[in-house]
């Protein structure tokens, strides 16, 4: 939508008398902000709004439980309608941020979820051969889902000085400052958006369930004593945070006992990421969710070793991957530079004899089934085994997979590799002169 039209809809709204909300709610649909929502709506004396100034926003990822779903549609629902409270459900219309966003619904008495729009985050995640991550301490993955959609929805249809409140748990103080920064240094960008982009619409943001003392714990109980039922965690059926944390994973275990399919999802997806990169697992550094799942002997495992192995068309890919030096420090990585780029197609046995062949035999095959080949690791000559690695480094791999990994690169990364090389050489000489 233009800046110009969404002018007009602006116009038009004050013109006709039309009530623009004034608090919008980030529902996430977990315990967290149905009991924020919950409370809100039973207990008015815990708000300072009526509730027509009110909108409730969901951005899907198309990746939830279905009993998610259920849970709302049992209990949160019809509570929303009894009280016509205005809810709006919205998803990614795309990859780009030119393809914007979509409403799936926009009702003050919604009667069912729309749990999926044209693009889901696994989309994503497949074509780039990537696991949901945190960058700059954020979600990578959540924003991308859920926070951006939301900004442009706001900006089509909020005006500047509304409350944006998000239910994090009286113990995630540390969430809501991180939250309440990324959003001033988001609004303060708005001077450098480019002419016809959206802008973040200046707002106040609030977090009451920190104000009221209310935990996670307490947020359940409180939904058990009036639903009679807590919801169960909301989260991506791959969702790798949930098992993040040591004393998360018998959570997660009993998830994937009880919903193999989606334990298959996670371990599929990092079996494409793991070929592209055998360092970074689910969890973490060489903590991946491959050895949960056999550690444990779940189903999960052998379903996902089935799907991978019924793939019927996979790729030869070309991994380079270079790292900076952090302040011009060669004992400190910096910044990480990565192409991908699609060298063949064919069966799965057609790619390892083209990836014996450009091995010349030397072939890789790791406790994943990933075969590959390196041109060049990281450490070069002069960089023993247990001795740190000097950067700028680079490596060059070639591994096979199952087809859908897409190109990618940035435009500059041919001039950044050939700087890097040189670099790197210079480096090695001058290493092995001393």
């Amino acid at each position: 939508m233009t800046t110009t039209l969404r002018a007009v809809r602006r116009r038009v709204a004050a013109a006709i008398g039309f009530q623009r909300p004034k608090v919008v709610l980030s529902l996430g649909m977990g315990i967290d902000s149905i009991a924020l929502l919950v409370r809100w709506i039973l207990n008015p004396d815990t708000r300072n709004f009526d509730l027509r100034d009110l909108v409730v926003v969901t951005a899907m990822t198309g990746e939830e439980h279905d009993y998610t779903r259920r849970y709302m549609e049992k209990h949160v629902l019809p509570l929303m309608r009894r009280n016509r409270i205005r809810y709006v459900q919205i998803a990614r219309a795309g990859q780009l941020a030119r393809h914007g966003y979509v409403v799936l619904d926009d009702s003050r008495s919604p009667r069912r979820m729309h749990m999926r729009g044209p693009w889901r985050l696994s989309y994503e995640l497949r074509k780039a051969g990537t696991l949901p991550s945190v960058r700059k301490k954020m979600r990578w993955c959540s924003d991308r889902a859920k926070g951006q959609v939301i900004d442009w929805w706001v900006a089509d249809h909020i005006d500047p000085g509304y409350t944006h409140v998000v239910g994090f748990a009286a113990e995630e103080q540390f969430r809501a400052d991180r939250d309440r920064e990324a959003r001033r240094e988001k609004e303060k960008k708005n001077e450098k958006r480019r002419r016809g982009s959206r802008k973040i619409v200046p707002c106040t943001p609030a977090y009451p369930l920190i104000n009221w003392g209310f935990s996670r714990e307490k947020s359940a109980a409180y939904l058990k004593f009036v639903f009679k039922e807590a919801p169960r965690r909301s989260c991506c059926t791959m969702c790798p945070f949930t098992g993040a944390i040591a004393g998360s994973r018998p959570e997660l275990i009993a998830r994937w006992r009880e919903f193999p399919e989606a334990g298959a999802d996670a371990i599929e997806l990092e079996y494409v990421s793991l070929a592209l990169n055998p360092k970074i697992g689910a969890f973490g550094v060489d903590d991946t969710a491959f050895d949960l799942a056999a550690e444990n002997d779940l189903e999960a495992l052998r379903i996902a070793q089935a799907r991978i192995a019924a793939c019927e068309t996979w790729s030869l890919m070309e991994i380079r991957r270079g790292f900076d030096a952090k302040g011009h420090d060669p004992r400190l990585k910096g910044q990480a530079w990565r192409s991908v780029r699609t060298r063949a197609t064919g069966t799965r046995a057609q790619m390892r004899l083209t990836l014996l062949k450009r091995g010349k035999g030397a072939v890789e095959t790791d406790r994943f089934g990933i075969d590959r080949v390196w041109r060049k690791r990281r450490a070069a000559e002069g960089e023993g085994e247990g001795e740190p690695i000097l950067y700028p480094a680079v490596e060059v791999l070639y591994v096979i997979v199952p087809q859908g990994v897409a190109n990618k690169q940035r435009p500059s990364f041919e001039a950044k590799w050939v700087q890097m090389n040189t670099a790197r050489l210079n480096l090695t000489t001058t290493t092995a002169s001393q």
